[in-house]
């Protein structure tokens, strides 16, 4: 679902992707919002979001057990 938006309800791992290709984990602090921005949503499958203007990757499954979905207008 590209477009949607979850909030965390717990520190998540993701993965950034360094100007130099390398790939490092990040972890996410509870309470951040989230912008799915390409991927299937699949259990297994990593999806592009959006997070503090980064864009970093992350597995369906954490979004959806560790987040909700976040109906809030963005400003």
């Amino acid at each position: 679902m590209v477009g949607q938006s979850y909030a965390l309800n717990t520190p998540t791992l993701a993965i950034r992707t360094l100007p130099d290709g390398k790939r490092v984990p990040i972890t996410i602090p509870k309470g951040a919002v989230l912008k799915i921005t390409a991927g299937p949503l699949g259990d297994t499958r990593l999806v592009l979001v959006e997070w503090d203007r980064q864009m970093v990757t992350m597995f369906t499954i954490d979004l959806q057990e560790r987040g909700s979905v976040n109906n809030e207008p963005r400003a």
